[in-house]
């Protein structure tokens, strides 16, 4: 029904902690759960069964939100922990737009300033999951920003394509915030103050996780001077932000595209060949890591497809990824 929308596995984790924390008996949504690594990525027609499978045996109005509740940074895959990252709201919020493909791999996600608001919303390109899905969804993605912050932060309001549920209450109680339904597109809106909010579990070492780049890019360059080490550090956010091109990272240097060019010209490298040598070198820190997917990877490194990442890596290396981590393991 919904062919090539994805859900990480990792969400997997959520529902269990649900089912444990509610003491629902749903062996076969359990046994069914069990066919999944954390890595992995699972249809989101099978994601929807699984959350009917909990409505069967746990019926309640809006289940979709109590299971929401329920995230955390482990439930999310690296977006998560590339959200502890951050050091605001407004960031967080930026670096899940980038990489929501991680997690919910539907209709895409877009922010858009409208005012004094911030609004994040998903349109119906794709399909609509239904009620429990689009609730569900929704209700971890705001818990999860609740959980980013010291001070509870409330949406100036939600909407959702479903038509509307017999009661709005639950909705209207969970959110804060007034809820529509039957909207044309599902949206979250912020008050724009509220994306310079500092994160009260901020943790910059996480980043480490992402990138290790002060060490990989050692390598990837060959010498260290001040202009190196703004080079590789621009390249390596350019790359995490999905825009690693020249004129992206002439201006994080604080330089016109010519003048970096030039400067490039100077030292005898080839922005592309610098580039490529820094996705190598960090891909192949990437593949040691467990927790990564190979989707997770190719959209750390800047690719917009998993397929356009095997592509430059058996360049590289002549293997596949998934042939260098067997490599790895043995």
């Amino acid at each position: 029904m919904f062919g090539g929308l994805f859900v990480t596995a990792s969400m997997l984790g959520m529902l269990r902690d649900f089912i444990e924390k509610n003491q629902i008996t749903a062996p076969e949504c359990l046994q069914a759960m069990e066919r999944y690594s954390p890595t992995s990525r699972l249809a989101l027609d099978e994601w929807s069964q699984l959350l009917h499978m909990i409505a069967l045996r746990h019926p309640r109005p809006a289940l979709g939100l109590a299971i929401g509740a329920c995230v955390a940074p482990k439930h999310v895959g690296i977006i998560g922990y590339m959200a502890l990252s951050c050091n605001t709201v407004g960031e967080a919020l930026l670096r899940y737009a980038r990489y929501q493909r991680l997690v919910y791999d539907g209709n895409p996600g877009s922010i858009m300033a409208d005012g004094d608001a911030i609004e994040i919303r998903w349109g119906v390109e794709r399909g609509t999951p239904g009620p429990l899905v689009d609730e569900t969804a929704i209700a971890l993605f705001i818990s999860y920003v609740r959980f980013l912050v010291e001070e509870p932060l409330r949406p100036l309001l939600v909407t959702f394509v479903n038509p509307p549920p017999a009661d709005l209450k639950p909705y209207t109680d969970f959110f804060g915030c007034p809820v529509h339904f039957a909207d044309t597109v599902t949206r979250v809106r912020f008050p724009i103050s509220s994306m310079t909010r500092e994160l009260r579990q901020r943790d910059p070492a996480l980043m480490d996780l992402l990138s290790q780049q002060a060490e990989a890019l050692l390598v990837a360059l060959p010498a260290a001077d001040s202009f190196y080490d703004r080079l590789r550090s621009s390249i390596v956010r350019c790359v995490h932000d999905g825009i690693p091109d020249l004129p992206a990272v002439a201006g994080l240097m604080a330089m016109s595209t010519r003048t970096l060019q030039r400067r490039l010209q100077e030292k005898d490298l080839e922005f592309n060949r610098v580039l490529d040598k820094i996705r190598s070198e960090l891909a192949q820190r990437y593949l040691a890591d467990k927790h990564l997917s190979f989707t997770d990877i190719a959209l750390l490194l800047g690719y917009s497809e998993q397929s356009a990442f095997t592509r430059a890596f058996k360049r590289w290396f002549g293997v596949t990824p998934r042939d260098f981590k067997r490599g790895i393991g043995r």
